[in-house]
């Protein structure tokens, strides 16, 4: 996949990744029940393995260099949840999980290639290898890099010539130490819910649980750093209570939830440079509620509908995930959504079924990245299909005819922006209008 994020038939700022990761995985679980079905478990482990190669030469008018590198990743898993019936109307169901995760990344292949700064007759009278690898040479690896750096002058900040490159910079032209680096994740976490059947049609629920999301490695560095950066976990605890319905006599189902969930150690990515960093720099919580359901006021029709609504906020920002501040609304995040669907059964006979759908989604206004860059602010919207589906009268074969995005709606999906030192904004857009015929066989 390659990107061309000048816009002109020159060669100056260009991305062309190629990416490719073998992944596998497999879950084992034994279930059972217990005191004449009173209790019910599942104990279950899991595995995963993944490997794989990011090597994406980039392009800028000031050089040439390769960022990614080699992943190598394992997870396992053990868990048990068990449900205990109390009453016939009132269960509680605990459970427990436990991670080992290890993230391997290998940098080697990070190199400056092309050092353009040797254009400069004053840099490279100066550096006569190119600034960048300069830097390259004197921090990469490097025990005491602030030593390797002039202290001031006209070059204050920038390296000292002739350094020695250290042993983890073969060649002198590498953007991090040419090692592998690995982050390691061993976490319990537990979850427990209880239910109560207020009557036969109707459930009341509250849960609780927790999570975490990984750590890892910053992959696009440029011009060097001492060493690969990396980032911690990210943890969440969720709250939810709810009710389930189901009226008149089963025409409606109707459930209701609201939830609350804390963030801590939040991963947040901002740019260094041209370099978007991941850094744990702050807790947030996102709190809301949702209400979906089902009805079918005739045989022949049935509706779909659902609303939500969501409060994203930081409750903590360190100042090293500047410029996102307490006031940055969350990347992604919509506070209002809604979605409705209605199929219908407008004929049914000796030939078969024939049944129309429509379809609508809405989403209010969002940012595509956390630091809010206005040019990746993405407008309230909606989207709308329609199809129709004939199934002969054996039901073994069915035809759809439809069309999505029918108004032909082009809304961001995501995008990058750095202007002050790329000097460029992209971004990606939905997919058009488009038909599609499918025909399904049931056996």
């Amino acid at each position: 996949m390659e990107y061309d994020f000048d816009g002109t038939p020159h060669t100056i700022l260009r991305i062309a990744s190629d990416i490719d990761v073998w992944q596998a995985s497999q879950e084992l679980q034994f279930t059972g029940s217990l005191m004449d079905g009173q209790v019910k478990f599942v104990l279950g482990g899991y595995y995963l393995k993944e490997k794989g190669t990011d090597y994406t030469p980039m392009e800028f008018g000031f050089a040439q260099f390769f960022t990614g590198g080699d992943i190598d990743n394992d997870s396992y898993a053990s868990y048990l949840q068990a449900t205990f019936k109390v009453t016939d109307r009132f269960s509680i169901t605990p459970g427990i999980r436990y991670t080992n995760e290890t993230k391997r990344f290998d940098p080697s292949v990070q190199t400056i290639f092309n050092d353009r700064s040797q254009l400069d007759p004053v840099l490279a009278s100066v550096y006569p290898q190119g600034a960048f690898v300069a830097f390259s040479q004197c921090l990469v690896g490097q025990a005491n890099p602030a030593a390797n750096l002039f202290p001031s002058g006209p070059l204050a900040g920038f390296p000292l010539p002739n350094c020695t490159p250290s042993a983890t910079n073969p060649g002198g032209n590498h953007t991090m130490p040419a090692i592998e680096v690995s982050a390691k994740a061993k976490e319990w976490t537990p979850a427990i819910s209880a239910d109560y059947k207020i009557t036969d049609n109707s459930l009341i629920y509250a849960s609780y649980s927790k999570g975490f999301k990984n750590g890892g490695f910053s992959q696009r560095i440029f011009p060097a750093e001492i060493a690969t950066p990396s980032f911690t976990p990210e943890f969440v605890e969720s709250y939810e209570i709810g009710l389930k319905n189901e009226l008149f006599n089963r025409r409606l189902r109707l459930n209701i939830a609201a939830f609350l969930s804390d963030y801590s150690d939040m991963q947040i990515t901002v740019n260094e440079g041209i370099a978007p960093k991941v850094r744990n720099a702050g807790a947030g919580r996102i709190k809301g509620f949702e209400i979906e359901g089902e009805a079918a006021p005739i045989e022949q029709v049935r509706v779909n509908f659902g609303v939500g609504y969501l409060d994203a906020y930081y409750t903590k920002i360190d100042p090293s995930a500047a410029p996102v501040t307490l006031d940055s609304k969350f990347a992604f995040v919509p506070k209002w959504t809604a979605s409705a669907a209605i199929n219908a059964d407008v004929y049914e006979g000796s030939m078969g079924k024939l049944t129309l759908r429509g379809d609508w989604s809405y989403q209010s206004g969002t940012f595509k990245d956390a630091v809010n860059s206005p040019q990746l602010f993405q407008p309230a919207y909606s989207v709308f299909g329609t199809s129709a589906s004939f199934t002969d009268r054996s039901e073994h074969f069915t035809l759809t005819a439809g069309v999505t995005n029918l108004t032909d709606k082009r809304y961001l999906q995501g995008g990058y922006v750095d202007l002050n030192v790329g000097g460029a904004a992209t971004a990606s857009f939905s997919r058009p209008r488009e038909w599609f015929l499918k025909l399904a066989y049931k056996y």
